[in-house]
């Protein structure tokens, strides 16, 4: 049978994208082509001599992202919406009929407590959710050290020194995660387990990066929505896992750029500033 999943509320989207030191150089020469499209007066003989040349060559102004995306790796962060009560609405589609889900931490210690009755009457009777709410509409979200039911956004290879890594944020006031799949015949909701971002892992450069200097910032203009550090990214069906997409509405948003540098990393208002530049 199919099944489909859909979550609704605001949030935010965040993408990182990693760029070298040629590709940094390529968006110091865009910017300084700026002054041409923008026709700034106060441009000295050695810049109109360089911009000439540029034109000359066939370098001409183009929009920073473009460049970015033309040399980048980029990186889903996170779809930004996170299981909470408030702000969202969670629909399942069983072979075409509409019903509600209710997500739950779940806490457990082997895979065979997701069926022991004390290990569900638990997670029902925390979760927050009214006594009215039928058990066998609930969806598990697992609570255990490790990584099972966890995604940790990017590589665990190390950022190279000399790399900056853009984030793109866009904040959203409605947006939708949907995923589908074919289940057997006997599913049931409680058979899903919802694996969120993984925000406490040291060993991950991209992600250490993000929650430790970027995350914190969007939060606090973000606290009246569910955006929070364990976003939704997908769901597990008796071990297969299937990626949540997101369509959205609405958004609006800014770039900020981090450089790495022998002692750590640090905001790189210098790319930041090339990359508002219009």
């Amino acid at each position: 049978m199919k099944i489909e999943l859909k979550i609704e509320a605001p949030g935010v989207q965040v993408f990182a994208y990693e760029i070298n030191e040629e590709t940094k150089a390529l968006l110091e020469e865009n910017a300084k082509n700026v002054f041409v499209e923008c026709g700034i007066p106060e441009i000295d003989e050695a810049e109109e001599k360089r911009i000439k040349e540029n034109e000359e060559n066939g370098f001409v102004y183009r929009s920073p992202m473009e460049i970015v995306e033309e040399n980048a790796k980029a990186t889903l962060i996170s779809h930004g919406i996170a299981a909470r009560h408030e702000g969202c609405k969670y629909t399942a589609t069983i072979n075409g009929d509409e019903k509600s889900f209710y997500p739950a931490m779940f806490e457990y210690d082997e895979m065979e407590d997701f069926e022991n009755s004390d290990y569900i009457e638990d997670a029902i009777n925390s979760s927050g959710w009214p006594d009215t709410v039928n058990r066998n509409n609930y969806v598990w979200i697992p609570v255990r050290d490790g990584e099972t039911f966890k995604h940790i956004p990017g590589s665990e290879h190390p950022i190279p020194e000399g790399y900056v890594v853009i984030f793109e944020v866009i904040s959203y006031s409605s947006g939708t995660l949907h995923t589908s799949f074919e289940a057997d015949e006997d599913f049931k909701l409680t058979d899903l387990k919802l694996i969120v971002d993984d925000p406490d892992n040291n060993d991950h450069d991209l992600a250490w990066l993000y929650y430790c200097d970027v995350f914190g910032g969007i939060f606090d203009q973000n606290r009246d929505i569910p955006f929070d550090e364990d976003t939704i990214r997908a769901v597990d069906y008796k071990g297969e896992r299937h990626d949540f997409n997101l369509d959205f509405q609405g958004g609006s948003g800014w770039y900020e750029a981090h450089e790495k540098a022998e002692d750590g990393w640090f905001p790189s208002y210098q790319v930041s500033g090339w990359l508002s530049e219009s």
